[in-house]
């Protein structure tokens, strides 16, 4: 494998880490990247899940010192997206990608509705109660976040976020904090089983875990300075090119 090549997708690692980090949808770029390199489509998730993980570390590690991990939450919200990934990454070979692209699309957008007509949403912590029936809602839909996570990948910290914003009502820097220790849980269980598989290229996920954790620590170091209302407005940007993405083919 040439140098050049790493050294393409160790760059897109730090472009789409440094956003990713914050907002989801680093595979955006690096899974179509990799397939245009002429990676087989599931030896391409497979690398994208080894690769990402560089974010969860040192995302996991800055915000850590930061101080702006509830543990708790990332635990309740992490296991059911592990258990969902591995099952996700299992059935890799038999769900239809294509249709299940359309309907997340169609909720996506939807969803990005709702996040542009609420401009408090995700700026302001919520205040109310949070009841138990929320709570199981969100271990829920953190399971079939992980289970999309496991055999796709993109946008699966994004969808994630959702939980975090839409039910638990934490701003947009928390979420992104809190979602790092359950984000590494779900990507590293869908790379352990693609490993299993023999659906990795190792050289190719190095680079982009290096590309990723330097771009994951650009983004964290700066995250304070962007503040809730540039992270929503990035977070919009990107959610509305994947909507379109997986729109039109």
């Amino acid at each position: 494998m040439d140098f050049l090549t790493l050294l393409v997708i160790f760059v897109a690692g730090i472009i789409g880490g440094s956003y990713g980090t914050l907002v989801g949808g680093t595979s955006i770029i690096t899974i179509p990247l990799l397939i245009f390199l002429g990676v087989p489509p599931h030896t391409a998730i497979g690398t994208d899940r080894l690769g990402v993980t560089g974010i969860g570390v040192t995302g996991w590690y800055k915000f850590h010192q930061k101080g702006l991990i509830d543990y708790r939450t990332a635990v309740m919200i992490g296991i059911p997206a592990l258990i969902g990934s591995f099952l996700g990454a299992n059935l890799v070979l038999a769900i239809s990608v294509a249709v299940l692209k359309k309907v997340i699309a169609v909720v996506t957008v939807l969803s990005l509705i709702v996040v542009v007509v609420q401009p408090k949403l995700g700026v302001e912590k919520g205040h109310r109660v949070i009841s138990r029936r929320i709570y199981g809602a969100s271990i829920l839909l953190s399971f079939v976040v992980g289970i999309y996570a496991g055999f796709y990948g993109v946008l699966g910290g994004t969808f994630l976020m959702y939980v975090f914003l839409f039910l638990l009502k934490r701003t947009f820097l928390d979420a992104t904090a809190t979602l790092k220790p359950s984000s590494f849980m779900m990507v590293t269980m869908a790379a352990l089983v693609f490993a299993s598989k023999g659906a990795i290229n190792y050289p190719m996920a190095g680079a982009m875990f290096l590309g990723c954790a330097i771009g994951s620590y650009i983004g964290v170091h700066y995250s304070d300075r962007i503040g809730n209302v540039w992270i929503k407005r990035v977070f919009i940007l990107i959610v509305l090119i994947m909507s379109i993405k997986l729109l039109i083919p």
